[in-house]
C-alpha cells in the first residue's frame, strides 16, 4: 500500500534520501511525513523545491473534477493576475481572503468584499478570514454544511493559509487527526492530498501557485504589519536592506502593508540609487501592489522613481482609502 506524506502529499519512499518524500527505511512503516517535512515543522528547516504542477495543470484538474472549490488569498497578494487565476475557475467557489488581523479599524468586512465585487469583478461569495484563535474557520466549516458541501478543493497563492485552514477546522471540531504541515516558505504542499476533517467533510489540499514576477523575499513572517511613512520630496523609502528603492518626487504620505521582517522593512533615507522606473501617481489614494510582499497605499498623488520594475507591481483605487475608507 502506498503512503503519502501527510505534510505535502508526495508518495513516500525510502530509496532516493535526495528525492522528495524521503523516509529512512527503518521508519517508513510507521512514518507520516517525510524527512523534508518533518525537518520543517520541528526544526524550521526549509529545502527549496519547484512545485511539480502549473497553474494551468491544476486550473484543468479542478475544471474537470467539478467539485466546489474553497481559494485562498492573504489580503496582501491580491492583485489582478490573482483574481484572474480565480475567477478561471468555473464552478461554484468561494473566495476567502486571509491573514486580515492588520485590517484597519475603521474599515469592516463589508468594505472588503464591496471593493473586491466592484473593482476586481468577483461574483463568487467572499469570506474574511483572520484575527480570532481558529481564524474564522468555523464559520467557513458552517458555510460548506449549510451548503451541503461535503468534498472541497483547496487552492490559493502559496503560503496564503490553505494547510493552516486545514488544521482550523481540525481544531473547530476537535478531531484527533494529524494537522498538516505549515510553513512560511512558498511549496510546503507539492501535490494533491485529501484530508477526511470528519464524516461530512474532506478536503483536497493543492500545491500554491506561485506569483507571476514576484519580488525576492526571502525574510517573510507570519504576521502582517504596517508602516507609515510622511515623505518630503526628495525623500527615498528603502525595502529589504535597500534592495528595493522608491524616491518621492512630491510630499505625499505612505503605509506600506506586508509580511516581511519588520527589522529590514523600509527606512527612510536619502540615498541615491539606480533606479529604472517611474511612476506618476495621478490620484489620490492609490495602492502600489508590490507582487509577493504587500502594497503601499500612496495617500497623495506624487511621482515616484523606483528600481523595480513594471512587471512586478501593478497600480489600482486604494483597498481602504477614498471611498472605502
Amino acid at each position: 500500500m502506498n503512503k503519502i506524506c501527510y505534510g505535502c502529499g508526495v508518495k513516500l519512499q525510502c530509496n532516493n534520501p535526495d528525492g522528495l518524500g524521503y523516509v529512512p527505511e527503518n521508519k517508513i512503516d510507521d512514518a507520516a511525513y517525510c524527512v523534508r517535512c518533518f525537518r520543517m515543522m520541528h526544526y524550521g528547516e526549509h529545502k527549496d523545491v519547484i512545485t511539480p504542477k502549473d497553474e494551468k495543470e491544476i486550473i484543468r484538474k479542478i475544471n474537470k473534477d467539478d467539485k466546489f472549490v474553497i481559494f485562498l488569498v492573504d489580503f496582501l497578494n491580491i492583485s489582478e493576475h490573482v483574481i484572474n487565476l480565480f475567477n478561471s475557475i468555473k464552478g461554484e467557489k468561494l473566495l476567502v481572503v486571509n491573514k486580515c488581523e492588520l485590517l484597519p479599524k475603521n474599515v469592516k468586512p463589508e468594505r472588503i468584499r464591496l471593493y473586491l465585487k466592484e473593482y476586481y469583478h468577483v461574483n463568487s461569495d467572499i469570506k474574511i478570514k483572520g484575527g480570532s484563535l481558529t481564524h474564522g474557520a468555523k464559520a467557513i466549516y458552517g458555510y460548506l454544511g449549510d451548503r451541503g458541501i461535503n468534498e472541497a478543493y483547496i487552492l490559493g497563492i502559496s503560503n496564503s493559509g490553505k494547510s493552516t485552514l486545514i488544521n482550523d477546522l481540525i481544531k473547530v471540531i476537535g478531531s484527533n487527526i494529524k494537522e498538516i504541515n505549515t510553513n512560511s516558505k512558498a511549496n510546503t504542499t507539492l501535490d494533491f492530498m485529501r484530508v477526511k476533517i470528519d464524516n461530512n467533510l474532506t478536503l483536497i489540499d493543492s500545491p500554491g501557485f506561485i506569483i507571476e514576477n514576484a519580488l525576492e523575499n526571502d525574510v517573510t513572517t507570519d504576521k502582517a504589519t504596517a508602516y507609515s511613512f510622511h515623505m518630503k520630496a526628495g525623500e527615498g523609502l528603502s525595502i529589504l536592506d535597500g534592495r528595493y528603492y522608491f524616491k518621492v518626487l512630491d510630499e505625499t504620505s505612505l503605509v506600506f502593508y506586508t509580511n516581511v521582517n519588520s527589522k529590514v522593512v523600509a527606512k527612510k533615507n536619502f540615498k541615491e540609487v539606480k533606479t529604472t522606473n517611474e511612476l506618476n501617481i495621478i490620484k489620490n489614494n492609490q495602492d502600489i501592489v508590490l507582487y509577493g510582499i504587500g502594497f503601499i497605499t500612496v495617500k497623495d498623488g506624487t511621482r515616484i522613481k523606483t528600481n523595480i520594475n513594471s512587471e512586478s507591481m501593478e497600480i489600482r483605487d486604494s483597498m481602504f482609502g477614498g471611498y472605502y475608507e
